[in-house]
């Protein structure tokens, strides 16, 4: 008679849904979210062959000049069709590879990106200050890319996970897959991935560490930069990098 496990908890009051809870319970008890995408709603169109139709969403970014993108793999995962949405125009692309211990994907569009963001080859650390930019709630809210900021607060995630920091920068459903990068020089220190329950807290949410990611991209003898250009958030550079590197992804 306890819950255990991961799901979705719906209540209602006379026939009307009182609130949705997703995530983690143990021995009965909410632990907390485990992703940033919302539920994958099924849309039901009237075709001839009453055909169903899914699609989520989330964020991505550019990290090399031939079009390669990394996301969450649970923002793809079990999509037919995914499409990124750059400043241009709606790409479909490829999906490469993807590891869901790490909870990476590896994407490829026929398309040059003018920026890419650039992995730092530090250790993150503690109080270091970053940004996080994506699409929460998707094209809901507007279409421009949207950024907050916040400080490192701790070098692990949940259950001591050595391949996650923790940030105090807002996260949203929609930022999963977003790039999370350091405010001095603009490299990419990790991707956005998951957050507690809003219930519980505002403050609380994760990353995957740029190791992770340089790891999972070697592995796949992608060749990526790791000297970045140094930027200062406020300069054209930086605030330009995060708006054209950064991408509205999306699956059907």
């Amino acid at each position: 008679d306890k819950f255990n496990g991961e799901g979705i908890y719906t209540q209602y009051s006379n026939d009307k849904i009182t609130s949705v809870e997703e995530g983690i319970w143990k021995d009965g008890e909410f632990q907390y979210a485990k992703k940033l995408t919302p539920p994958v709603p099924v849309v039901k169109t009237p075709t001839q062959d009453d055909e169903i139709i899914s699609e989520s969403s989330g964020s991505g970014f550019a990290v090399s000049s031939d079009g390669y993108v990394i996301t969450n793999h649970h923002v793809i995962e079990g999509c037919q069709k995914v499409v990124v949405h750059t400043k241009e125009k709606d790409l479909t692309v490829r999906v490469i590879t993807y590891d869901p211990q790490n909870d990476l994907a590896l994407l490829k569009g026929d398309f040059r990106p003018s920026t890419v963001f650039p992995l730092s080859n530090n250790r993150p650390e503690l109080l270091q200050d970053i940004y996080v930019a994506g699409y929460p709630f998707g094209n809901k809210v507007s279409t421009s890319v949207k950024v907050t900021k916040g400080i490192i607060s701790s070098l692990t995630g949940i259950g001591n996970n050595f391949s996650n920091i923790q940030i105090d920068a807002a996260l949203n459903y929609g930022n999963s897959g977003g790039p999370i990068v350091d405010e001095k020089t603009g490299e990419l220190v990790a991707v956005a991935v998951a957050g507690l329950s809003k219930e519980v807290t505002e403050s609380i949410n994760f990353g995957i560490k740029a190791g992770s990611v340089k790891n999972f991209l070697d592995s796949n003898q992608i060749n990526i930069s790791l000297t970045a250009s140094k930027y200062s958030f406020g300069s054209v550079d930086l605030s330009d990098i995060l708006e054209k590197a950064t991408v509205y992804t999306f699956c059907k």
